[in-house]
């Protein structure tokens, strides 16, 4: 595409300035119209006319790069060694092969929930099927309709088509470090892109993919929740394609606009996707009414984007929308969903460390000063930056700021959501583009009548550098004297990094204005600063010592030395979340973020003992209690090993006998509703070897008969498949132990049956007298209709690309 001048004049100021040698300008002197161009979009370069950029159009993806970006090779080159030279300082310590030297991200939701999900697919891959469902989670999960599972988000596949690859018996650590780390070299340098086009500027869009790659958001807990951090760094290929659309439809703008908005979907997390379309949203109609596009040509362009985007994603979007109104999380109070920052929290924008473990509002104070420039000389440009901010800024404190509840109240999908502090993606994005609008404005000359707000920004930074200056010795005397109210416990040293960085500032600012005007110097030298700074605050803040994925574990060899299977465990959170996924065992409790209803209740609602049976629970670990009597269920607890933790201890039970995993039983009494199930469960009186609850009516009566001791037999168990050989003297309703939910189908002689569901949770079938081969099997139709229509989808895109590509040939 081709700018056109009234596009890169309208942002500035007309400046009195003209180009000198080594890429400078003097104040003072007047300019062409020409020169003021080339310095916007780079040295060297000339406005190409429309028949030349659809000339170059028809030259394949490298012209086509060069046609968006109006950059040349060497420029892209350099910038993108740059990033990856900052990219390096982040991460070396997490892939360097000393060991005195390496570092691993914290434990927690990285390894055990991330990573863990990773082996997940990992093993029903090499089982060698497609894990829609797996058994290691509630007893029964629907894997892939959760959407933090990331089944079709290619940056997922990387550890798990390595670990298949060298034939490992779990996913890589190494390689699920690259994984999460890895995109905020993404987010980098697609920003740079991004920016490069809406400043004009080399060295600004330097500056604000530093910012946003590597400021306090991303480098924060992002990379430890990974679907954050992928989700996230996307959004500039989502704003460029956008941009691109303004211009006009054409395929490839089409193509940036659709990659830029499904893969935060598919990345995993819902919340972070809905912030990329919000944000994305307004850009578009801003951006596009200041260029004049019409308002009806906007919303015919984003609802066709929309369309395709939920089209190549519905095979995910199907599963998750039928898990959200089977699962806890269709509404939430304002309570749980309003958590966000305390309002106190903006003053890490200028000392991090002072409120939380975390700064995600921090960006470096040289950027912040820059923003602040940006702000001021690129208004009509800058305007949509500063509404996104302000608003990510106010609705990141959830709760704790009126505007929440308003939105809570208007828009459907904030009562689904949790953790507003998520917003921060607005704030460090807004912030990153106008730093990189200010370095271009800067560095282009500032005109005379705004030549004050330079003085004034560096007198403010000198006043900050005494602040800090003067605090220093005060926060250091307190640290000797044992206090320190910062979350890190290194306040002192926190508040001496401030100091260095308000100096860059300072200096950089009095460099300015004292009349060094080269743009390489400039430019460069803000670059070096704003990553120094960042890194000083930001590199090793998830860091920990490295260790074991999951920690060797008492109760786990006492499950692996079981040789009478299935069977699941109950785990009082005395052992890291989802350890039983990582070798292959089940657990019937588990740490998602949304979890299955009714399920969920049935844990909450009914007594432990019969849980355990109804669910098949062979041992418990708890923290020290003794366990309830069974005796009624027939059953008895044994302790098998105390562990000392503390001022308390583990204890590990296992419960005998073994029960097998299916059962008959011929009382069977209907009810109208889950409250009405739950109610009968609770009943002392119920004896769940012989009676069942069910939600579904039964037409069959188990008649008079002898009284013959039923034959069940398990013949096999895969994650999405149950086969039992069943022999009954009279007609009696069979129960398998494992969880109800939509999707399950049961087969009974290869004949479809009626799906019962009994016990509220449990899965059942009717079945006559005599031998019948009895198959539970997972097919959910939410999968099948969406990968149909994401096919369809990218079927239709694919033609429709190719029509307009021979059209332009």
């Amino acid at each position: 595409m081709a700018w056109r001048t009234d596009q890169l004049l309208s942002p500035l100021p007309i400046l009195p300035l003209t180009k000198r040698k080594g890429g400078g300008f003097r104040d003072g002197e007047a300019v062409t119209p020409k020169s003021l161009l080339l310095s916007h979009v780079g040295a060297g370069e000339g406005v190409r006319g429309s028949s030349a950029v659809h000339h170059q159009a028809r030259r394949g993806v490298g012209i086509m790069i060069r046609g968006i970006f109006r950059t040349r090779w060497g420029e892209i080159g350099t910038a993108l060694f740059a990033l990856t030279a900052v990219w390096w300082l982040f991460t070396w310590r997490y892939f360097t092969p000393i060991p005195a030297d390496r570092l691993m991200l914290s434990p927690g939701d990285f390894t055990y929930h991330y990573l863990t999900f990773r082996e997940i697919l990992r093993q029903g891959l090499q089982a060698g099927i497609l894990p829609l469902w797996t058994r290691c989670l509630f007893g029964g999960f629907p894997f892939q309709a959760y959407t933090q599972s990331a089944f079709f988000y290619p940056g997922a596949w990387l550890p798990i088509l390595s670990a298949l690859w060298t034939g490992r018996s779990n996913v890589s650590l190494e390689f699920f470090h690259f994984e999460s780390l890895f995109h905020l070299w993404i987010a980098a340098a697609l920003a740079y892109f991004f920016l490069r086009k809406e400043t004009g500027s080399p060295w600004g869009a330097l500056l604000g993919a530093t910012v946003f790659g590597f400021g306090g958001y991303l480098t924060g807990y992002p990379i430890l929740q990974v679907a954050i951090v992928e989700g996230s760094a996307w959004l500039p290929l989502f704003l460029l394609g956008l941009d691109e659309l303004i211009q006009g439809l054409r395929p490839h703008a089409l193509l940036l606009a659709v990659l830029g908005g499904i893969l935060p979907i598919l990345s995993g997390q819902p919340q972070i996707a809905a912030l990329v379309w919000g944000m994305g949203a307004i850009f578009f109609f801003v951006r596009g009414g200041q260029n004049r596009l019409p308002g009806v040509k906007r919303l015919k362009q984003f609802g066709l984007l929309a369309l395709i985007a939920l089209g190549v994603t519905a095979v995910q979007l199907l599963p998750a929308i039928e898990f959200a109104l089977h699962s806890d999380r269709a509404r939430l109070s304002l309570a749980e969903s309003g958590s966000g920052f305390p309002v106190h929290d903006i003053v890490q924008f200028l000392q991090p460390g002072l409120v939380s473990h975390w700064h995600p509002l921090y960006v470096g104070l040289l950027p912040l000063t820059l923003a602040i420039a940006g702000l001021i000389l690129r208004w009509p440009r800058a305007q949509v930056w500063a509404v996104i901010g302000g608003l990510g800024l106010l609705l990141s404190f959830g709760a704790n700021f009126p505007l929440y509840e308003i939105a809570f109240q208007l828009i459907p999908l904030y009562p689904t959501t949790r953790s507003q502090e998520r917003h921060a993606l607005w704030v460090s994005f807004a912030l990153a583009t106008l730093a990189a609008h200010g370095l271009a404005a800067v560095l282009q000359g500032i005109p005379c009548p705004r030549r004050p707000i330079a003085f004034r920004i560096q007198r403010a930074s000198g006043f900050f550098l005494l602040g800090v200056g003067l605090a220093l010795p005060v926060v250091i005397f307190l640290a000797r004297q044992g206090i320190d109210p910062s979350d890190h416990r290194r306040l002192s040293s926190e508040v001496a990094l401030s100091g260095l960085a308000a100096l860059g500032a300072w200096g950089w600012w009095t460099a300015r204005v004292s009349g060094w005007r080269s743009r390489t110097g400039l430019g460069g030298s803000a670059f070096l600063i704003s990553a120094l700074n960042l890194a000083a605050f930001n590199r090793w803040l998830d860091a920990a010592a490295p260790g074991p994925i999951y920690p060797e574990h008492p109760a786990i060899r006492h499950m692996e030395a079981e040789a009478i299977r299935p069977f699941r465990f109950y785990d009082e959170w005395r052992m890291p979340d989802h350890i039983g996924c990582w070798f292959g065992l089940e657990d019937i409790d588990g740490s998602t973020s949304i979890r299955p209803e009714p399920y969920f209740r049935f844990l909450k609602e009914t007594p432990e003992a019969l849980q355990w049976w109804l669910l098949g629970v062979r041992y418990v670990v708890t923290w020290g209690r003794d366990l309830p009597d069974m005796s009624a269920l027939g059953r008895t607890a044994v302790l098998l090993e105390r562990i000392p933790q503390g001022h308390e201890e583990t204890r590990i039970f296992r419960l005998d006998p073994p029960l097998p995993w299916a059962w008959v039983v011929r009382e069977v009494r209907p009810v109208r509703s889950v409250e009405e199930a739950l109610t009968a469960l609770r009943d002392p009186a119920f004896q769940p070897a012989r009676q069942a609850i069910t939600l579904d009516p039964i037409a069959w009566s188990s008649g008079e008969g002898p009284a013959a001791a039923d034959e069940v037999q398990l013949l096999a168990r895969t994650a999405m498949e149950s086969r039992y050989r069943v022999r009954l003297a009279r007609a009696g309703l069979l129960i398998t132990r494992d969880p109800w939910y939509p999707g399950w189908e049961v087969l009974v002689n290869g004949q479809p049956a009626p799906l019962v569901r009994a016990n509220v949770v449990l899965m059942a079938v009717p079945l006559s007298a005599g031998e019948s081969e009895v198959i539970f099997r997972y097919r959910p139709w939410s999968f099948y209709v969406g990968a149909i229509i994401s096919g369809a989808t990218l079927l239709i895109a694919g033609l429709a690309a190719l029509l307009a590509i021979r059209r332009m040939g």
